[in-house]
């Protein structure tokens, strides 16, 4: 960036074309000029500048340089060919380039340079220029000029303005150079004016704050003259009013004393004060009301011997508060549950506090005792704490209240050579009545036996109304087979009982659940539940008998497990953790295009393990839940097959196979719930085939007709599953319009080893293809029983000889 540069040519007589490339060049300037002035933004102004300059002279870089305090700079702007690199920001320090070179660029000294490498530059000069691809290179001054200072004008050396050539030397003519001359004084004169606007502006804005500041100033100075004044006259006033005051005190020192009397006197508790010796000196008339003592009958008497309390439950004497406040100079309060007994016998609980009278230097002159009636508050603390332990039906312990005394009761077990013992009973008539006579009856009933069991358990056990019309007995210090007489008793004076309501006599039972607590019992959860099964298993024994849990007992075992499965049912399909599996079945006898898959479930356990259909399934359908299951596994199926369908439309030739549980078959609204469903997703019923099983569709066998032609209707197949298992009736077969009959796995898995079960599955087949029935054989395991399936002419063969069942693809 030295001021190293070609000469510019000498004018010379201008010639006619002289004369018009002026004229232009002036066009030009004034033209570029005039954007140029009319923005007071210097970042406008450059970009305007670097942009014209770059498009007249058809230069392929043009920056603006701007110095910084220390000689070096920064690239202010730049416009920009494409393909070459930026100098956008570029910090750049030319250590060819000095202080001594400022003047002569202040001068209006211009650096024309058409090749960097010939022009005779200094070896820095090209090692700045060189990375930029610079060839040729055009710099012009920008000089801002000041006020004139002992006949020179100050000038300041802004920047350069630089025309660059990259891809190849440039020989720059004499106009250029002129009007990149000329352009860079009007770029001086609009930067200068642009600061002297700015600074103009920022000199407004700070006047204006200042102002501002000024008003603020003299307003917070009025505000303030006008408090202090306030305040002068305020204290004027004051001194005013506490002369005045002076002069009443006299008076008011009377008519206080006597207002406090008249105060102590009424208000509702009651006030007795001491001397030191702890002697009574007031006493008012709620204190006279609650004691029985009058006020002149009691001054100069000691404290304890008028108030006598005790402690409401040991009936122990308390401690006077007020020789604790004497002796310990603090507040003192009484203890819980105090009785004050008054001169003739009368108790009443109260609450009070004790507390030290001081004169003015602070020193204990005697104390003061105050205290109040909470009879009847206690009262109702005592009723709604028995209310949150006790049923308000039947006065009996509630099941809040009875699972502390049991937890307490297996607490003592295991830490002790203690047995105790677990009795739930349930009545088994309870509804007959309710649904027969009302509430009001089944309220009475329960109230009725209540009185009768509370006469026949012992005084040290826990008899409980634990929901409904079951109870809970808790047998403290009890054996099993003493529990087992004593509830043998209940059972028998519950059955000889009769119950008449409205001109009826109805007939109740017992049935009763009986679990050792002992040092083996595990929690308050396992208890229960152990009682529970065994009333419901003794309810499944016929009612009205006893049933004692033992874990030897399988099938009580068995309940209990089923009866835990309610809840992680429930949990499971509240939290999604059911996932569908589909198994293949293949085509026997004949080559076939269409995938045929049943779908399967499996239910994702606490732990992340996948459990088998048969752990949970039955508890499902002891417990009603299947229909929840069922839906669910409609709707995830559909959504999923839906979207499956859209993406892959060559899956129109597969065909599923769903499960429905006899609790689906019986409810009326299922089949709703089915066409809303294919409606909804879109799916196409000729895909759909749904499966029950023989034993479901002997049970509800009009339901199930009924529900196959409705959804055959529709467009949907289906299949009787389990085939041979139940009666195998061949009548309801006849009246069943299915497509598929399912031949049940026990005959097919030895059907190549056992005659007479080949010979059943072969009649299966021929009767189903004699009714037009398609057959599916299951338990296909190994490629013997394929090959007797193909003798039999058996449609088609499901089982892990096929394929085993995998996830649905699209689940």
């Amino acid at each position: 960036m030295q001021p190293e540069a070609s000469q510019v040519p000498e004018s010379q007589e201008e010639t006619p074309s002289e004369s018009q490339q002026k004229a232009q060049l002036e066009y030009l300037l004034a033209k570029t000029a005039l954007r140029i002035r009319r923005s007071l933004k210097p970042g406008r102004i450059l970009g305007i500048t670097v942009a014209e300059v770059r498009k007249l002279l058809k230069a392929e870089r043009v920056i603006v340089y701007r110095f910084n305090p220390d000689w070096s700079g920064v690239v202010a702007i730049e416009s920009v060919s494409d393909g070459l690199p930026s100098m956008l920001g570029r910090k750049i320090h030319d250590s060819c380039f000095g202080k001594n070179w400022v003047e002569p660029y202040k001068n209006g000294r211009i650096q024309v340079t058409t090749d960097i490498y010939t022009d005779g530059l200094s070896q820095c000069h090209i090692d700045l220029l060189a990375p930029f691809q610079i060839r040729a290179n055009l710099v012009v001054p920008i000089v801002l000029t000041g006020e004139e200072e002992n006949d020179k004008i100050s000038k300041q050396l802004w920047g350069l303005l630089a025309a660059q050539q990259c891809s190849a030397v440039r020989q720059w003519q004499s106009w250029e150079v002129k009007f990149l001359q000329q352009l860079t004084t009007q770029v001086a004169i609009a930067i200068q004016r642009a600061e002297l606007y700015e600074q103009l502006r920022t000199e407004l804005i700070e006047r204006q704050q200042a102002e501002i500041k000024m008003r603020r100033l003299n307003r917070e100075l009025e505000e303030q003259l006008l408090d202090r004044t306030t305040q002068l006259v305020t204290v004027n006033e004051a001194l005013k009013r506490e002369i005045r005051e002076r002069q009443r005190i006299a008076e008011l020192l009377f008519l206080e004393k006597e207002l406090a009397q008249v105060t102590l006197q009424s208000i509702g508790d009651g006030v007795i004060t001491t001397d030191m010796a702890g002697k009574i000196q007031y006493f008012n008339p709620v204190a006279e009301q609650l004691t029985g003592w009058r006020a002149n009958e009691v001054k100069g008497i000691p404290l304890a011997e008028i108030f006598k309390i005790v402690n409401e439950v040991t009936r122990e004497p308390v401690e006077n508060p007020v020789e604790r406040v004497l002796r310990e100079d603090r507040i003192v309060g009484l203890a819980n549950y105090t009785i004050l007994i008054a001169r003739d016998g009368t108790e009443y609980a109260i609450d009070d506090s004790a507390a030290p009278i001081r004169d003015r230097n602070g020193k204990i002159i005697g104390a003061v005792l105050v205290f109040h009636d909470v009879t009847q508050s206690r009262q109702l603390a005592r009723q709604l704490s028995w209310q949150a332990t006790h049923d308000t039906l039947t006065g009996l312990v509630n099941r809040r209240e009875f699972e502390r005394q049991l937890i307490e009761a297996i607490a003592d077990a295991k830490n002790s050579a203690r047995q105790h013992a677990l009795c739930y009973l349930d009545l088994d008539q309870f509804k007959v009545v309710n649904d027969t006579c009302g509430h009001i009856a089944g309220d009475e009933l329960l109230r009725q036996v209540t009185a009768l069991l509370q006469k026949r358990v012992r005084t040290t056990d826990i008899l409980a109304r634990l929901g409904g019309d079951e109870f809970g007995l808790l047998f403290y210090q009890c054996p099993l087979p003493m529990a087992q007489q004593i509830a043998e008793t209940l059972r028998q004076i519950v059955q000889d009982f009769r119950f008449i309501w409205g001109g009826k006599i109805f007939t109740i039972g017992a049935s009763i659940g009986l679990v050792a607590i002992d040092a083996d019992a595990k929690d308050l959860n396992d208890v229960l539940s152990a009682a529970d099964a065994a009333c419901y298993a003794a309810k499944g024994n016929g009612r009205n008998c006893i049933r004692v849990y033992r874990t030897d007992d399988r099938d009580l075992v068995r309940q209990r497990s089923e009866r835990q499965w309610i809840a992680r049912i429930t949990q499971a399909l509240e939290e999604n953790r059911f996932r569908l599996h589909c198994q293949k079945i293949v085509s026997v006898t004949r080559a076939s295009r269409r995938c045929h898959y049943e779908v399967l479930l499996r239910l994702v356990d606490e732990t992340g393990e996948l459990v088998s259909p048969m752990a949970f399934i039955p508890a499902a359908e002891r417990y009603d839940l299947m229909p929840a299951i069922d839906r669910w596994v409609i709707s995830t199926f559909f959504a999923s097959y839906e979207r499956y369908r859209q993406e892959n439309p060559d899956c129109l030739q597969e065909f599923y196979a769903i499960n429905l549980s006899g609790a689906s078959v019986n409810n009326p609204q299922f089949f709703n719930f089915l066409a809303e469903q294919l409606t909804q997703y879109q799916i196409r019923p000729r895909t759909i085939c749904f499966e029950i099983t023989e034993t479901t569709a002997i049970a509800n066998l009009d339901r199930a007709a009924r529900l196959i032609n409705s959804l055959k209707e529709l467009g949907c197949r289906f299949a009787l599953d389990d085939f041979g298992n139940g009666m195998s009736s061949l009548a309801y077969l006849k009246n069943l319009p299915i497509d598929y009959l399912k031949i049940d796995g026990s005959f097919v898995k030895n059907v190549a080893s056992d005659r007479i079960d080949y010979v059943m599955v072969e009649s299966f087949n021929q009767i189903a293809h004699a009714m037009g029935i398609q057959t599916i054989a299951e338990f296909v395991e190994n490629e013997a029983i394929l090959k007797k399936l193909q003798e039999i002419g058996v449609d088609y063969a499901q089982g892990y000889g096929i394929a085993k069942p995998r996830p649905c693809m699209f689940n």
